[in-house]
């Protein structure tokens, strides 16, 4: 650490990034200042109370720095770098690309594409949309309800495809649409993932009236499910008359980040923001909505932080150079905004919890705690749950369950062992430990100690709480009854009961997925590929049995084996 403070007094007064590295040219964080010699100097200050600036001083064993011209070009330098070398201590999100988008593409005749990078195919971009599944989902809606057509790039063909007889695509390589048809179908396309469908309705009208008087009913069917579809998109919309087209708003609550959505003056989404790692806390909030652009998420014209950070105009100047037009940057919250933040968003006051908790066992709440429960049936389909609980409530998105593979028949310390096992191997690679509670009592316990010794965690804490009596297991040999402290006992039944909850269900699945297939084994023609097919589609006999013929032929099962199906099951 001496070396690394040495060196802090050879900075310039200029401009630039400075990178902390480790003695094997690692790189544990990366800033940029306006004044190099200056800011280094700050985190010198720093390093007597903020426990991660001293592990930054602790771990580097040199600071190097690169001398720009501008605060501005130190600024979209230090973006650059932490994109392309992740340093330990910076900011990071968790997820590793951007989030879906659709894109109308800048062709002839347009198609409807799913992208992940802003800007990497040419056309006109609507989203995100999460999770991603709602982008396919999506997807498929637009190619249903108007038609674009599904192949990419535009074939030339003699014969309409598949797509064209399931009414997916209106078959314009043959000529079965005009171009000024398809113009509006795609426009429609547009006006329904903008939420702008107001304009776009009466051309609808009047075209379906058109059709009709021409006789032409088919054609005036499909317009009129498009109506219905962008009539009910309005109906569902829950804030309306925002006063900006499109924004992304960042809402900052701790460590908790709300980012909210709005597209075509409406509220279209929300998602919570996961970090890897949350960085210093004065360059947290800015860090956080570079490093979500840097990763190819679509930028607004405006992004709306409720956190003032001081670099706010090199921020708006680099985001509005990789959109190629103006984006403001903003600190107001509009009351419309706050009042739909105030339904969706609650921070739990954790106050008292922490309080009782530092009494009765010696140490801070952790910010994380980790609950494991396995489920079995008879020794069959035994799997093991993993659910998070993270600064106040549940993180479902960190929920991980597992299928047991070494244990054979009714073995719940054996399985319990190879859960805990598999998950505490994860934990050598983490900066701070989760506390972990297992549901059981002093013989579970004991197997995550077991695992615990194993692997060398020494300062892995593991609990455990037994049913009924509410009894509270410690790893130190201690016992308490959590009805003493209601705080506590909310708490950590919380967390077993949804471990519990969680093992269970994902047993209960397995099981009705291979009773399935036993059944699907039983009918001529159904292969391997074919069951997981109507698996994932329908997932209980008495839904394939509901199917209709048709829709197993669209699902890619060959008629005959349909009517197999259908005999078997009717």
């Amino acid at each position: 650490m001496k070396d690394v403070i040495n060196q802090l007094n050879k900075a310039p007064e200029k401009p630039g990034v400075y990178i902390f590295k480790t003695g094997d040219g690692k790189y544990i964080y990366i800033g940029k200042a306006k004044n190099l010699k200056n800011r280094l100097k700050g985190h010198l200050q720093h390093l007597k109370v903020d426990p991660k600036e001293k592990r930054i001083f602790e771990e580097s064993s040199k600071i190097e720095w690169i001398v720009t011209k501008s605060d501005y070009e130190a600024f979209v330098l230090e973006n650059e770098l932490i994109k392309q070398y992740k340093p330990k201590y910076n900011v990071r999100l968790k997820s590793g690309s951007g989030y879906p988008m659709l894109v109308i593409t800048d062709d002839e005749y347009p198609t409807v594409l799913i992208s992940r990078k802003y800007g990497e195919i040419k056309g006109e971009y609507f989203g995100p949309f999460l999770p991603a599944r709602t982008a396919r989902a999506m997807k498929n809606l637009i190619h249903k309800l108007f038609r674009l057509r599904t192949c990419d790039p535009l074939q030339k063909r003699n014969i309409v495809c598949f797509d064209y007889h399931l009414g997916l695509c209106s078959a314009p390589c043959v000529g079965k649409i005009s171009k000024k048809e398809y113009s509006l179908d795609v426009k429609s396309a547009r006006s329904f993932l903008s939420g702008n469908v107001k304009k776009v309705i009466y051309e609808l009208y009047d075209r379906i009236q058109d059709y009709t008087e021409k006789m032409m009913f088919e054609k005036a069917a499909v317009l009129r499910d498009q109506i219905t579809a962008m009539e009910n998109l309005i109906q569902k919309q829950e804030v309306l008359g925002l006063p900006y087209e499109e924004a992304d708003i960042f809402y900052f609550s701790g460590r908790k980040v709300l980012l909210i959505f709005v597209r075509g003056y409406r509220i279209v989404g929300k998602n919570n923001l996961d970090f890897k790692e949350y960085g210093l806390p004065d360059s947290f909030a800015e860090q956080v909505i570079s490093g979500y652009y840097s990763k190819g998420n679509y930028i607004p014209s405006m992004i709306i932080s409720n956190k003032k950070f001081e670099d706010h105009k090199n921020l708006s100047r680099w985001l509005s150079s990789k959109k190629g037009n103006d984006v403001k940057l903003s600190f107001d919250i509009v009351e419309e905004i706050m009042n739909f933040i105030s339904r969706n968003y609650t921070q739990e006051d954790l106050s008292d919890l922490k309080e009782k908790f530092k009494k009765t066992f010696g140490f801070d709440l952790p910010e994380r705690i980790e609950g494991f429960d396995i489920s079995t049936l008879q020794g069959d389909f035994t799997v093991g749950s993993c659910v998070v609980w993270e600064d106040g409530s549940m993180n479902k998105k960190e929920y991980r369950r597992y299928r047991v593979k070494t244990v054979k028949g009714v073995d719940d310390y054996g399985s319990l062992r190879e859960v805990l096992y598999r998950r505490f191997k994860k934990y050598k690679n983490l900066e701070k430990l989760p506390l972990v509670l297992i549901d059981g009592g002093k013989g579970q316990l004991k197997q995550g100690l077991i695992v615990k010794d194993a692997l060398g965690l020494e300062n892995l804490r593991i609990f455990a709480l037994a049913k009924k009596e509410e009894i509270l297991y410690t790893d130190d040999g201690r016992q308490f009854s959590l009805y003493k402290t209601q705080e506590l006992l909310k708490l950590f039944t919380k967390i077993r009961d949804e471990a519990h909850r969680f093992a269970v269900s994902y047993n209960r699945k397995l099981r009705e997925k291979e009773g399935l297939k036993e059944i699907l084994d039983q009918i001529k023609g159904i292969g391997k590929k074919r069951k997981e097919i109507l698996y994932r589609t329908y997932k209980t006999v008495e839904r394939i049995s509901q199917a209709s013929e048709e829709e197993l032929v669209k699902l890619g099962i060959p008629r005959r084996v349909a009517q197999n199906i259908k005999e078997y099951l009717g």
